[in-house]
């Protein structure tokens, strides 16, 4: 009885050992590789694995051509200068000239500026009828050809149809619910869009008569309505953001709102010598927390893209150490010339804001496994926290902090100003949503159901979601909607669900007190250091102390609608 009693407590004292987090994290790997086994076919027979795989080599195949589809347009429409009234100067004379007339290619760089500018509303029609045409009914019957391959992919695997294998992973966990969410978006946006949708037909009664309003007007009397209504110079705003400026403003917000130290480091190789090294700690405790490197200057043969690379993952080693993360922000700012201050558009200043989050969010992460650390986060929340961070991009007292005139630094850049930039993005957002929430729609619509005429299901949405606007006549938005093809098939919906989850941090946690470093240091603590180890919307409902919800971003964006 004694050695009994004995060997229990022996095994009572391993057992109080053992970290039970890490037991716990040990076994979501495990059910996570199991399932990522599963989805990829590893309990189907050889027979229907080989079936699996001519399904995706058909399915990368047609991905392939859909693409090359719109590659491939190269048609272009030749106007005269009265067909383009209204166009800028800079944009005519870079055209070519065939017959006397201008030669206007059919790309998005040349068709976007004409269906702002121009004057004409049936050279606007004439261009957009004409673009929406790219890709054609080729593109349509591949689109309508994957969707069908996607379903058999998917009921191979187990799976009712391809929009639940594609969601099953992410925070929505079924197609019904992004029905519901997006349903619910279009519908609480309706009233304002109606009310955007009004000023818009007055603006062109106005200035063409009492003509219909199509599609095609949409982009030009928004750009008539931005200049009743933002008192906002571009050319001027620029002045305000010279590049070097920008970074350390960047890096300040970022210091001071999330508590960590950024200390540069000198003397260090480095594959170029315009790149920064950054080594990052916990203000309070000094501890090192990761490392980041700053490559924004553009140069030749670089890519050509602002983003984050990971080059370290964060964990915990087996000697009870830790690996710190590392990352890289790439871009392309421009360099300082002759002594001159390089200046950042304003987009490009939000962009790199944007990015730096990323970087941030990794460094931030103190996740046991390597696997979630990084940037290795399901994909409906790993846009989020930068989404989130981009507010700051349209407050006074940060955009303050990011600013001043490249000729006296000394002047930040004015809060009307900074009023305008926010009046700017939110002017029309309801209209503007209903365009995304109707693509979205089509999206999942098709991935959820079978034998889905595509072209029948827009005619029949649009002008339910668009408000009475018709579909322009022999165009279809999935003939060129590459998302819908290649890289977001059956989630297109993410990008606004983590707009409205951001707007929803930003409304309960942030809008009254932008550097509240209590706030941002619960919130790294709470929302970027689980990394993946964490259910996402059990990280947010948490931080928040409830449910998210859908009336924040609602009530942000049309604020300042009209």
């Amino acid at each position: 009885m004694c050695l009994a009693i004995v060997l229990f407590a022996i095994c009572i004292k391993m057992i109080l050992q053992i970290d039970l987090t890490i037991v716990l994290l040990n076994c979501l790997i495990m059910v996570e590789q199991v399932k990522e086994f599963e989805r990829n076919g590893v309990k189907l027979s050889q027979s229907k694995r080989k079936e699996m795989e001519k399904l995706k080599s058909h399915i990368d195949a047609l991905n392939l051509k859909y693409l090359q589809n719109l590659n491939d347009f190269t048609k272009f429409l030749l106007l005269g200068e009265d067909e383009l009234a209204g166009m800028p100067f800079e944009f005519l004379k870079d055209l070519e000239k065939a017959d006397g007339k201008f030669k206007v290619p059919l790309t998005s760089y040349h068709v976007t500026p004409v269906l702002e500018h121009c004057k004409v509303g049936s050279t606007r029609k004439q261009i957009a009828v004409a673009y929406g045409q790219k890709g054609g009914k080729d593109n349509v019957a591949i689109l309508e050809n994957l969707v069908q391959l996607r379903h058999k992919f998917a009921k191979l695997l187990g799976y009712t149809n391809y929009a639940d294998f594609a969601i099953e992973p992410r925070m929505p966990k079924t197609s019904r619910k992004i029905l519901e969410f997006l349903e619910e978006m279009s519908e609480q946006l309706s009233d304002v869009a109606n009310r955007e949708l009004n000023i818009l037909k007055d603006l062109k009664i106005k200035e063409e008569g009492n003509a219909q309003f199509g599609m095609e007007d949409l982009l030009y009397y928004i750009k008539r309505a931005e200049e009743f209504k933002v008192d906002l110079d571009v050319g001027e705003i620029k002045q305000y953001f010279p590049v070097g400026l920008v970074i350390s403003g960047m890096l300040k917000i970022f210091q001071d709102l999330f508590a960590l130290r950024f200390d540069e480091i000198k003397d260090v190789d480095v594959w170029h010598d315009t790149v920064r090294v950054f080594s990052v700690w916990d203000a309070s405790s000094s501890d090192l927390l990761g490392y980041f490197f700053l490559d924004i200057f553009s140069r030749e043969g670089k890519y050509a893209h602002t983003c984050v690379v990971t080059l370290q993952n964060g964990c915990l080693c087996s000697n009870g150490t830790r690996k710190v993360p590392a990352a890289v922000i790439l871009s392309q700012c421009p360099k300082e010339f002759d002594g001159n201050s390089a200046l950042l558009r304003f987009p490009e200043v939000v962009r790199l804001f944007h990015e730096f989050s990323h970087v941030v969010h990794h460094v931030s992460n103190r996740a046991t496994f390597s696997r979630f650390s990084g940037l290795r986060l399901e994909g409906d929340f790993a846009e989020i926290p930068s989404l989130l961070l981009e507010n700051w991009c349209y407050e006074s007292i940060s955009l303050k902090m990011m600013s001043g005139f490249h000729q006296d630094i000394t002047k930040s850049i004015s809060s009307e100003a900074c009023q305008s930039l926010k009046r700017r993005r939110d002017l029309f957002a309801g209209l503007k949503m209903k365009q995304e929430i109707l693509l979205c729609l089509v999206d999942q619509i098709i991935h959820s159901s079978e034998n889905v005429d595509i072209d029948d299901l827009i005619k029949d949405l649009h002008p339910k979601v668009m408000l009475g606007i018709p579909l322009l006549e022999g165009t279809s938005p999935a003939s060129s909607f590459p998302r819908i093809a290649f890289g977001y098939d059956a989630v297109c919906y993410s990008y606004i669900w983590s707009e409205v989850f951001a707007a929803d941090l930003f409304v309960s946690k942030f809008k009254d007190d932008l550097l509240n470093q209590h706030a941002g240091l619960r919130f790294r603590n709470k929302v970027l250091a689980p990394g993946g180890s964490k259910d996402p919307l059990e990280i947010i409902t948490d931080y928040l102390g409830r449910e998210p919800s859908l009336q924040p971003f609602i009530q942000s964006r049309t604020r300042n609608s009209l």
